[in-house]
């Protein structure tokens, strides 16, 4: 902690240094976000367009990204590139603050609902330079909304198949330097199979206020309650009968954000915790406390430079557990630190280089260095060809250190090496990109002999493309194709998808229709155990009334297929889920 708060004093000293001495228009710094990943972004207006419980659910027509259900509503976990294992494997974040549970180094993805969802930001492919451990297929970033008007507001109000019910109220206002945001989500369902059901309450608060220099400083706070119940598995699994999960989740963040002429800093610090109850008397509480600190600046006409040091404490501890079971009860502790730079270079207005690492000092697990280094050349107007390596790392979560007799004090972190190289297209009508890329792994933290030990690897390779078009005002539409070969680690990986969505408007009416193939799909490694190929069509009719309230009718599975998803949650053997046939949902959009 020493080490971390000497390197963070560094780092502000050096801001107010430089910080009065720069000269840049906003518009060439903004440019600092650019640094050669391949990157998508689901927009407020994509959103709307689709009818999501929760904020993953927005995830499943996304080129590269497989989203694991357990029902209806309850968990949605997302799949980046093969990487997945509960979030565990990809680094998830609400306005850049960490979302996972310490004890089990699990996402929570159904503690995330979609009442306040600006936009979301996805990274496609290892991270750890800028997102630290876990990013090792990718990272997701959900970004609030802000408030714009003195006084503003959106209800979203909906009822349908399975007795499900969906209530979102957001308010927020910005007045005398002074702004402040308020959301509120309620989600319940009966859920499509017996002992399925879902309830839970969502709340969110953000108060900020804006110095006459620019600062602005904000408070964030989180408070989530939900009781998940799960049906019985298709196939696998070892949950006993009327099996569920109540989940409480809380968090506290203040941030700091100073905007010069040529540089911006920025600085986080918050706290998540948790308690968690399951039927089985399992009860855990858990606490994740970071800090986080970014300076970015452009150095001379051609570099823009990323810095940062960051800091994060896990704190897990089992309170209870199920008869028999083989889990220690206790309470364990980890933390870690970390310094990262990231460069980008701009050789030429159509040639542009980053380069940049991340040192990781973990208190178990010791030291990590991170890396990534790429190239992008515009070779035509808006054609680029580009070529990124990336260097990750998971480091071990308090359950393989400590919690079982498996545990293993003695881990290092999970390796993995990432080659890409993409073409794009981005013009104001028509968008390409495909993307071809190889990731080897090393240092696979597995049981082997009693023991979770460093002894797996693994080679993954892909591509992807994605197309979008413009038509007119009345007509777009975008498609994906994802191929993914995992070799022997075929479990829950498909190796085919498929995502495609037409969006149509006419005056008052507005029609979306997006559909998802998933092909050569395995619940087992090797390609054992052949789950159905599906294809999945989903719609939504909305009719404005006025410019203030909208109508909406959505058809999720509108051909009823029959069809199933692996869940990879090794804890409770590899469940199958039978997924929802064809339901409707009907609902009302109120702005102000």
């Amino acid at each position: 902690m020493k080490k971390f708060s000497v390197l963070l004093s560094l780092l502000l000293l050096s801001t107010t240094i430089f910080a009065d001495e720069i000269k840049l228009s906003l518009e060439d710094f903004s440019k600092q976000q650019d640094t050669i990943t391949t990157t998508q972004e689901i927009t407020q207006e994509e959103i709307e367009s689709k009818h999501s419980n929760q904020a993953m659910d927005v995830l499943q027509n996304t080129t590269g990204v497989f989203v694991q259900k357990t029902a209806d509503m309850g968990r949605s976990d997302p799949v980046i590139r093969g990487f997945g294992d509960s979030c565990r494997k990809i680094f998830v974040a609400i306005d850049g603050k960490p979302e996972y549970m310490s004890l089990f180094g699990c996402g929570v993805s159904h503690s995330i609902l979609s009442g306040n969802i600006d936009r979301i930001e996805i990274t496609k492919g290892p991270d750890s330079v800028l997102y630290g451990s876990g990013a090792l297929g990718g990272a997701i970033n959900i970004i609030t909304k802000m408030p714009t008007k003195p006084f503003e507001g959106n209800i979203n109000v909906s009822i349908g198949s399975f007795n499900t019910q969906n209530s979102k109220i957001w308010l927020g206002g910005i007045q005398d330097n002074i702004f402040y945001e308020f959301s509120a989500n309620k989600a319940a369902s009966d859920g499509h199979l017996e002992n399925s059901q879902y309830n839970a309450t969502d709340l969110y608060e953000k108060l900020g206020y804006i110095f006459k220099d620019g600062g602005v400083v904000k408070i964030q706070a989180k408070q989530y309650s939900g009781l998940t119940h799960y049906p019985k598995p298709a196939s696998g699994g070892n949950w006993p009968a009327n099996y569920w999960e109540d989940y409480h989740r809380y968090s506290l963040q203040a941030d700091y954000n100073k905007l010069f002429s040529r540089s911006e800093l920025s600085l986080k610090i918050y706290e998540n915790w948790g308690e968690h109850k399951f039927s089985t008397n399992f009860h855990s509480k858990d606490s994740l406390i970071g800090a986080l600190a970014n300076y970015d600046i452009e150095i001379g006409e051609k570099d823009i430079l990323k810095t940062g040091a960051e800091f994060r404490q896990q704190e897990g501890k089992l309170v209870d557990k199920p008869v028999p079971s083989p889990m220690k009860l206790g309470s364990w502790k980890t933390s870690s630190w970390a310094i990262f730079a990231l460069d980008k270079h701009n050789f030429t207005d159509n040639f542009s280089a980053v380069a940049g690492a991340r040192y990781n000092n973990d208190e178990i697990s010791g030291d990590f260095v991170a890396a990534r280094a790429g190239l992008e050349y515009e070779f035509i107007k808006d054609m680029f060809l580009k070529g990124l390596y990336s260097r990750a790392f998971r480091s071990p979560y308090l359950n393989e250190l400590y919690l079982l007799p498996t545990s293993n004090e003695n881990l290092k972190p999970e390796v993995i090496n990432n080659y890409e190289v993409g073409f794009d297209i981005k013009k104001e009508d028509f968008t390409f990109n495909i993307t071809g890329f190889v990731m080897k792994g090393d240092n696979l933290i597995q049981v082997e002999k009693g023991k979770f030990r460093n002894a797996g690897d693994y080679e993954f390779k892909g591509s992807e493309i994605v197309a979008g078009y413009v038509f007119n005002k009345y007509v777009n539409a975008k498609a994906g194709y994802t191929y993914f070969n995992a070799g022997k680690h075929t479990q829950g990986r498909p190796e085919q998808k498929i995502d495609t969505e037409v969006n149509f408007k006419v005056n008052k009416w507005s029609l979306t229709l997006n559909g998802m193939y998933v092909g050569e799909y395995y619940a087992a490694d090797n390609k054992q155990n052949r789950l159905n190929d599906f294809t999945v069509v989903n719609a939504k009719l909305a009719y404005e009334v006025n410019t203030n309230i909208k109508l909406f009718v959505n058809g999720q599975n509108l051909t009823n297929q029959d069809y199933e998803i692996f869940i990879d949650r090794q804890t409770d053997a590899f469940p199958v889920m039978q997924m929802p046939g064809a339901a409707v949902y009907f609902g009302t959009e109120i702005k102000f």
